[in-house]
């Protein structure tokens, strides 16, 4: 791919392209357009660049872009890395750019973006949505083009409700007293999965959970019916209604 898009060249900026998902993502832009900038502000990358990346925590996205808004073009694209993508989409629609939400489903610790899956939502995409495939395919990414919504609802079961289980999974062990160590002498390949998951989750930043957990409109829902679940679940084990477990049993495994 080159470096233009209908025969002009392309200046991209990240506001907080200092970030772990700026530093990854810099090398890679670089090999797709003319110039990459980086700075925390977003006035400035709004005033100089065709393609505006937000990179920046979750609860700050939204009032970092409406502080570049007065700023951007019609002819410039708008892009975000944010895992949520209903709010900062509907942001940056308030703008005259092509707009397209982007979630990167991954961590700063991988090598490439080789097999990697990448979510967009193109909610106004104009002219960019080929150059953005384009250069993603490049790059052997798996591509998944969804609404705003639905990706805010997806996200609320494979990013909250199973970072939610693992946190309560590890509470639980520390309210017993039991130690990971020997749990893991007692746990079988699968089970031992288990805990590995919940040190991953542990040992990283708990201000990138906790806005995971606390900012998602669609995570409540699916709060209710995680707590139905377990109360129904629990009152059959506590009641040793051998029927109604393999009822409940039956039906989650058929579902």
């Amino acid at each position: 791919l080159e470096h233009l898009i209908n025969g002009e060249r392309m200046k991209l900026g990240i506001v907080g392209g200092e970030g772990k998902m700026g530093r990854l993502f810099r090398p890679i832009f670089e090999k797709y357009v003319d110039e990459v900038l980086s700075s925390p502000d977003g006035v400035e990358i709004a005033k100089t660049a065709d393609i505006i990346v937000f990179s920046v925590p979750i609860e700050v996205t939204s009032e970092v872009i409406e502080s570049a808004l007065p700023y951007i073009r019609k002819e410039q694209l708008l892009l975000d890395f944010t895992s949520l993508k209903e709010k900062p989409c509907t942001v940056m629609l308030k703008s005259k750019a092509s707009v397209i939400g982007m979630h990167p489903m991954f961590g700063p610790s991988v090598p490439s973006l080789a097999h990697q899956t990448v979510v967009l939502c193109p909610e106004r995409p104009g002219k960019w949505l080929p150059w953005l495939k384009g250069w993603l395919a490049e790059e052997k990414a798996h591509v998944i083009e969804t609404a705003p919504k639905t990706h805010d609802e997806m996200m609320a079961i494979v990013q909250c409700l199973v970072h939610f289980t693992s946190l309560i999974f590890s509470e639980t062990l520390r309210l017993k007293g039991i130690e990971p160590e020997t749990l893991a002498t007692f746990a079988s390949p699968v089970y031992r999965m288990q805990l590995h998951i919940a040190g991953r989750i542990l040992r990283q930043s708990p201000d990138l959970y906790r806005a995971i957990q606390m900012e998602n409109p669609q995570f409540p829902a699916v709060l209710e019916a995680f707590q139905e679940a377990f109360h129904s679940l629990r009152q059959i084990v506590t009641e040793k209604d051998a029927k109604g477990f393999e009822a409940f049993f039956t039906k989650a495994g058929d579902y």
